[in-house]
């Protein structure tokens, strides 16, 4: 993980300190997730148009209580590539979220959450690779016993991307194209499980 990465980490473990309950009293929750994340899109120099290929991530968060709710860090990889181009994509996003859970019935809750934070998008065709970004989350949440649960989870997440920057890219016909992200701003998808350990 980069210096970036790092610095955010140490901030947002910080803030989660202020809004926290006493660490007495909290329940803390680690959860790694597998996924399926998909969205966004680039563009060559006569505006065709290519998208990022839907693939497989992985992510994990640590949160803790707060009030009828948790708060804590999101973090999300991806690998990708752009569609008949096969220029490859790594996409992370690290995000400081909360989300509040609702009681559907004995073991089974619901829940909605947002985050904020940063991403870093490694691609040759933009010079800029850190970006703002967002997301908005929902769920179901299965407690096994009292220290695991499986939990499902849908996700949107949109970050600032470098538009304007360029790269070289190939088509199949071995001719030369020049690509750039469609927009400044990518909006993706992802449906997660998660095993969800409480201590």
């Amino acid at each position: 993980m980069n210096q970036f990465f790092k610095s955010f980490t140490v901030t947002a473990v910080w803030l989660s300190a202020l809004f926290i309950t006493p660490l007495s009293y909290a329940d803390f929750y680690l959860t790694p997730w597998v996924g399926y994340t998909g969205g966004g899109a680039v563009i060559d120099q006569d505006d065709v148009e290519y998208d990022l290929k839907n693939s497989e991530s992985f992510a994990f968060t640590f949160e803790s209580t707060l009030d009828k709710g948790r708060i804590g860090l999101f973090y999300s990889n991806q690998n990708s590539q752009i569609e008949t181009l096969n220029e490859k994509s790594t996409i992370q996003y690290l995000h400081f979220q909360s989300s509040i859970y609702y009681p559907v019935r004995d073991k089974v809750k619901t829940y909605v959450g947002v985050g904020l934070g940063a991403s870093y998008v490694d691609v040759d065709w933009a010079s800029d690779k850190y970006g703002f970004s967002a997301s908005m989350f929902g769920g179901i949440e299965y407690d096994i016993n009292d220290t695991i649960s499986l939990n499902s989870q849908l996700r949107w997440l949109g970050t600032v991307v470098d538009n304007e920057t360029t790269g070289i890219c190939n088509l199949p016909t071995d001719e030369s194209c020049v690509i750039r992200f469609k927009t400044d701003w990518m909006n993706q998808f992802s449906a997660n499980i998660g095993l969800v350990v409480r201590f």
